[in-house]
C-alpha cells in the first residue's frame, strides 16, 4: 500500500470525518472505496456521458430559484395526482 498526503477541501473533509464516524470506518478506507468506484466509472462509462460539474454563484442560484417558479398549468396539473 502507498501513502498519498493532499489537502482536501473544507466541506469534503469535513463529509470524511462524519462518513468515518457514522460508519465506523477508517478515512483511508472510505477514500480508496471513493476512489475505486470513481475509476471504475471512467473505464465503464463512454467520456460522451460524462458530466463535467458547473459551479454557479450565489447570485445565478438566486435567480435560476426565482425564474423557476412552476406555471399555473403545472401547479394544477400535479394537485390532480
Amino acid at each position: 500500500m502507498k501513502a498519498l498526503y493532499t489537502n482536501l477541501e473544507d466541506d469534503n473533509f469535513q463529509m470524511l470525518e462524519m462518513l468515518s464516524g457514522v460508519k465506523g470506518v477508517k478515512k483511508n478506507y472510505i477514500v480508496n472505496e471513493a476512489l475505486r468506484y470513481y475509476f471504475n466509472a471512467i473505464k465503464t462509462i463512454p467520456e460522451e456521458f460524462m458530466l463535467k460539474p458547473i459551479t454557479i454563484t450565489e447570485e445565478e442560484y438566486e435567480r435560476i430559484e426565482k425564474e423557476s417558479r412552476p406555471t399555473k398549468a403545472l401547479q394544477r396539473l400535479m394537485r390532480d395526482n
